[in-house]
């Protein structure tokens, strides 16, 4: 009978929303580690002899947790509920359905894109080691030899700030600025989309040579500096975007 109790999970599930409560000590387990990628839930007639509930409370919850991009459901005889855990889908999704519903207005997502971007370039500047300043490197390389591709500044804006966001050593930053920096990637683009060749070339240039600005401040140690620098990029969106 010990050895039974010290192998259960999760509490009951005493309130009138069943499916809710199993979500969320399901999600409070995975969030704190106590559940980790890949490990596979218990059986679902098992948690619903833990939780004291229905099965087909379990199965919502586990479709909610699944529609989250928390688990995935292997079917098969040896399959189940395996966890995904918190992932930049998982964190992005409820952002883009935000955005879909209104709840967070463009002019809010361009201003944090501000401060997200700030924030890097500053961490960066004092936490980046050889390694970062190597990858930023090449990736301006990169970008440098396709300026006269019109179709090049997705691609290579999204890999500097990315590398940027990596250079700052802070997981926090790494995760929030891959999510907004895609979605305001998004919105830049969707604002020029009828641009010429000409004006498409000229953005990347443009921002080549913000993106170049940023790393010289990131490779000098010099927090302010690249946040001045970031400012001046971001004038540079404001403009493209809002004309």
């Amino acid at each position: 009978m010990q050895q039974e109790q010290e192998n259960i999970l999760f509490k009951p599930a005493i309130t009138k929303h069943a499916s809710q409560v199993i979500y969320d000590q399901i999600y409070q387990k995975i969030l704190s580690g106590e559940l980790k990628p890949g490990e596979r839930l218990p059986a679902e007639r098992e948690l619903s002899k833990q939780f004291q509930r229905s099965r087909p409370s379990v199965r919502e919850a586990l479709r909610m947790l699944q529609q989250d991009g928390l688990l995935k459901i292997v079917v098969g005889s040896s399959g189940g509920a395996v966890v995904r855990g918190i992932s930049l889908e998982t964190v992005e999704e409820p952002l883009k359905k935000f955005l879909a519903c209104g709840a967070v207005s463009l002019q809010e997502l361009v201003e944090y894109r501000h401060i997200n971007d700030r924030g890097c370039a500053r961490l960066a500047a004092v936490h980046h080691m050889q390694e970062d300043e190597q990858r930023i490197q090449e990736i301006l390389n990169r970008a440098k030899a396709a300026i006269q591709d019109p179709m090049s500044f997705q691609k290579y804006d999204i890999a500097f700030h990315s590398a940027l966001a990596a250079a700052s050593h802070n997981y926090l930053a790494i995760m929030i600025n891959d999510v907004i920096v895609g979605l305001n990637t998004k919105v830049f683009l969707d604002a020029v989309r009828d641009y010429t060749i000409e004006q498409h070339r000229e953005l990347n240039r443009l921002f080549y040579e913000s993106h170049k600005d940023i790393f010289e401040a990131v490779l000098s140690k010099d927090p302010a500096k690249a946040d001045l620098c970031v400012d001046l990029m971001v004038d540079l969106f404001y403009e493209k975007v809002h004309g």
